[in-house]
């Protein structure tokens, strides 16, 4: 089974790197992040030792979460150091303020009331393009107050993406077991039902006026859009001997991504943001018969 959860978080962050470094690719100005509930994540700092460009990267959490992170961060050099000596400590040592780096702590229930005018103060510039990303984080929430964020978000700004990573199908047998499980320990998926596969989604931006939406599940990513050189190195690291295992798992986990544009001739810069289909680039060795 740890082969199993090694595979996923594999191929979800292989995923979602494709996806943000597309985004940040795409050359009409600056670009700013917003990552929600970004809990004990890196991506920041391996976005910035990779350097890439961005304007500023916004992280949010509960206070409790991001005071551990805060005293990770203090205590790490390297990561202080990625940071920048101008870095701010504050709110009870609960959120740092950089030059390019924002930890705030909040609620994502009071995100139009409390962290929207705090993200302002911060930096956050609604004139830009920005990504909104979501890891499993939303769909912990009641929907009334996730849909809340994504209305905001495309009635406020002209530029805005949005990558959740989400788990999907919770109607058929694999995905009762799942949700069980987590309601053993407490834990229960609000939005699941909401948005219970692909289609429901890409309909939660669609039916909000968003411009244009994607979702493909796990094994789509890691059969189509993964470098075959890829498969062929992971192979020689793990023995994977649970595949149908894998495979039932990555069918209940999806990528969806989305993008609310005002000016459509932006329209082709936002639709490269997408995945790479290798298949489609394999050579053709098949045998053409051709008649005289």
């Amino acid at each position: 089974m740890q082969d199993i959860f090694k595979m996923r978080s594999y191929v979800r962050n292989k995923g979602l790197d494709t996806l943000i470094i597309k985004f940040l690719e795409i050359e009409d100005g600056r670009k700013q992040i917003i990552s929600l509930g970004a809990g004990f994540d890196t991506r920041y700092f391996n976005l910035k030792s990779s350097l890439r460009k961005f304007y500023k990267y916004f992280e949010i959490d509960f206070p409790e979460i991001t005071a551990k992170k805060v005293a990770i961060i203090r205590k790490n050099k390297t990561l202080s150091e990625i940071i920048g000596d101008d870095a701010r400590i504050g709110r009870g040592d609960t959120e740092i303020y950089g030059s390019d780096y924002c930890l705030l702590s909040g609620d994502l229930r009071d995100f139009i009331e409390d962290l929207i005018p705090r993200l302002e103060s911060n930096g956050f510039d609604r004139s830009l393009s920005t990504l909104f990303l979501s890891e499993c984080v939303m769909i912990y929430m009641d929907p009334t107050n996730s849909n809340k964020i994504v209305e905001w978000i495309g009635a406020n700004l002209n530029m805005a993406m949005f990558i959740v990573y989400e788990q999907i199908l919770p109607n058929d047998a694999f995905g009762s077991v799942m949700l069980q499980n987590l309601k053993y320990r407490n834990i229960e998926l609000r939005g699941i039902h909401a948005y219970p596969d692909l289609e429901s989604q890409k309909d939660r931006y669609l039916s909000r006026g968003w411009t244009h939406a994607e979702a493909v599940d796990m094994n789509e990513i890691y059969d189509l859009y993964i470098d075959p050189k890829e498969h062929a190195r992971i192979s020689r690291l793990e023995m994977l001997d649970e595949l149908e295992e894998w495979r039932l798992l990555a069918s209940h986990y999806c990528i969806a991504w989305s993008y609310k544009i005002s000016n459509e001739s932006q329209i082709a810069l936002y639709d490269s943001v997408k995945f790479e289909n290798y298949k489609e680039k394999l050579p053709d060795h098949s045998i053409k018969i051709t008649g005289d």
